[in-house]
């Protein structure tokens, strides 16, 4: 226990050294140089992902990274085991993505900066209205070249086992027109889920075939999340 205690604690403070670079960011902001603002932004939370997943003993295998395109609308498309499913496409994609978030961390100070620097999206899920206003945001994010992450299962896993993808979860990805990139995530679950406590253990992370969603019919993209989570589901061994 105290080991976790001890690695949150760390994770927080190494958080706040990060401030530093969002000064930096701000200062390339106000210059305008968006390309290298955008390299830097990637650099540091790419080094960020893979470094805390380092300190809580995940020993991170990847598989398919270069089938992920290099340009266009990108949607991630996750199952989700732990809240390190997150680092592990911040580290490993190549992309910098945001992701759908809970509204209560909007006041978590420092991260919630970095969050709106990669265009994270904050939702209310108790308000229906709120929440279809919060994906609209996260459409127009992918349309402006901004990669998004969807988890379909809606929360993480209890069990580890990989839940049913819900219908009109990709939604998101459908209606800007998206690559879909699906991801299965294994390990992550062990790793800290499983006891509440960070142990040391595998994970990988398998990036499958894209999807090109524009010249899907209607009935394809209504079928495509169970499509999707059979794809995901492939990636275990």
């Amino acid at each position: 226990m105290m080991k976790t205690v001890l690695i949150f604690t760390y994770f927080w403070l190494f958080l706040l050294f990060t401030s530093l670079g969002l000064a930096l960011w701000l200062f390339l902001y106000l210059l305008g140089a968006k390309r290298l603002r955008t390299r830097f932004t990637q650099w540091i939370v790419q080094s960020w992902a893979r470094h805390f997943l380092r300190v809580v003993g995940a020993e991170v295998q990847v598989e398919g990274a270069d089938r992920i395109p290099r340009e266009g609308r990108l949607c991630f498309i996750a199952n989700h085991q732990s809240a390190l499913d997150i680092l592990c496409i911040l580290g490993y994609s190549g992309k910098t993505p945001g992701f759908i978030a809970k509204r209560e961390l909007v006041w978590a100070p420092v991260l919630n900066l970095w969050m709106l620097v990669i265009h994270c999206v904050f939702i209310e899920r108790k308000n229906p209205k709120k929440a279809i206003r919060a994906i609209e945001k996260g459409v127009e994010h992918v349309r402006k070249g901004h990669p998004m992450v969807i988890f379909p299962e809606g929360t993480r896993s209890r069990d580890g086992k990989v839940h049913e993808f819900k219908p009109g979860s990709l939604k998101l990805a459908t209606r800007s027109d998206a690559i879909v990139v699906p991801v299965t995530i294994q390990g992550t679950w062990d790793v800290y889920e499983k006891t509440g406590r960070f142990q040391p253990g595998k994970v990988r992370i398998v990036f499958h075939s894209p999807i090109d969603t524009k010249p899907l019919t209607q009935e394809e993209r209504r079928t495509l999340p169970e499509v999707v989570q059979k794809i995901v589901e492939s990636g275990f061994l």
